[in-house]
């Protein structure tokens, strides 16, 4: 289960991102596995997420480089986050 705080100042995308990069860097997700699919997500917040919110927390990751999409196939993490992306 994803907990999100509501009530904070940081974005809720901000956090769900923070999140997966954590899941990344300890190895729950390691490199070259794919990534919960959206809903998948959606389900782990308990529907506390939209999808766009999801989609803005993958997009930060991919700026970062760490995952990548790969159409028809899902989202994988292609790199291990850097230390200072938080």
């Amino acid at each position: 289960m994803i907990e999100l705080d509501r009530n904070a100042m940081t974005p809720m995308y901000v956090q769900l991102a923070n999140v997966l990069r954590d899941r990344i860097r300890r190895g729950e997700i390691p490199v070259g596995r794919r990534l919960p699919s959206q809903s998948e997500l959606e389900a782990e917040t308990g529907g506390a997420v939209s999808r766009r919110t999801i989609k803005s927390a993958l997009e930060v990751l991919t700026e970062e480089g760490v995952i990548q999409g790969v159409q028809g196939k899902g989202v994988f993490v292609i790199a291990l986050p850097n230390d200072e992306s938080e």
